[in-house]
């Protein structure tokens, strides 16, 4: 019986920032999102596209052939308005990234590839067990 792969899925809503509107759609309006206009986080400036690559060669390293890593831009994606993480992140009901850890979502907000690399281990260790 061959291994499982554990399916990662990370849904991104990116602001174009060229039009100034935000990640969730909605033109820009006055709302936050929480962030207070001010971002200390050192990889704001890296895509989350790019991000998720490091990701997946990251877990590929720990866990050769075991796990599968996608990006979607649900804004850009031709799967996006059918999805239902596209209107999650367009409620502002979490914000952007949605992390999905075959096919249950995980993590919002960000992409703590740790936590992510940990709970892979869980998930391998738990279908090792079955």
């Amino acid at each position: 019986m061959p291994s499982p792969v554990i399916d990662i899925t990370v849904y991104d809503a990116p602001a174009a920032a060229a039009q100034g509107s935000c990640a969730c759609g909605c033109g820009g309006h006055d709302h936050d999102h929480g962030h207070g206009g001010h971002h200390h986080d050192p990889l704001e400036k890296v895509s989350l596209e790019l991000q998720t690559k490091a990701l997946a060669l990251t877990l590929e390293a720990a866990f050769p052939g075991r796990v599968s890593v996608t990006y979607i831009n649900v804004l850009k994606d031709p799967r996006g308005p059918r999805l239902p993480q596209t209107s999650l992140l367009c409620s502002l009901i979490y914000p952007t990234p949605l992390i999905y850890i075959n096919g249950k979502g995980r993590f919002a907000g960000g992409l703590p590839v740790e936590r992510i690399r940990e709970a892979v281990a869980q998930e391998l260790q738990a279908d090792a067990v079955h």
